[in-house]
């Protein structure tokens, strides 16, 4: 291969698709360098998802918790309830179970993320602590809000 000066090289937004693949490749190939046991188990379909809906007494979903759990991690995508029932303890008992089905499979610790007009003082009640933060993450000046919580 030869390696040309920076100076001489061309950026454009120009990509075809088997130049998309190589460069999925070099990453592909890097990380299993650096990391191949966790690639591995990516391969192996470790990560399982996980899915619970909270019903009142019509059997109606009135709340909902998507997430997965990967190796020693519970990870919540999206945890929503329906507004009438918001701050009645419906979403607390979706993490709450969550988080118990997740020590179960021996996981250790769980991370979420939250917009600043959504949830970050729910799980910070539940014990989360914030690990980072995206100031004006929409442009639109609210902040998107990092947290994790040790299950052990």
């Amino acid at each position: 291969m030869i390696v040309r000066p920076v100076n001489s090289i061309k950026v454009t937004a120009e990509v075809r698709a088997s130049e998309l693949e190589a460069i999925l490749t070099w990453l592909r190939d890097f990380n299993y360098q650096q990391n191949g046991e966790f690639m591995e188990s990516l391969d192996r379909g470790q990560e399982l998802p996980l899915f619970l809906s909270a019903r009142d007494v019509h059997d109606e979903v009135i709340g909902g918790l998507q997430g997965s759990f990967l190796h020693q991690w519970l990870r919540i995508d999206v945890m929503a309830v329906l507004s009438n029932y918001r701050s009645m303890g419906v979403g607390c008992l979706l993490v709450t179970e969550a988080e118990r089905m997740a020590v179960d499979r021996g996981c250790r610790s769980s991370y979420v993320d939250t917009m600043s007009y959504q949830a970050p003082d729910f799980y910070r009640r539940l014990g989360y602590r914030e690990v980072g933060c995206l100031p004006n993450w929409d442009s639109h000046g609210h902040d998107k809000h990092f947290f994790m919580k040790d299950l052990s």
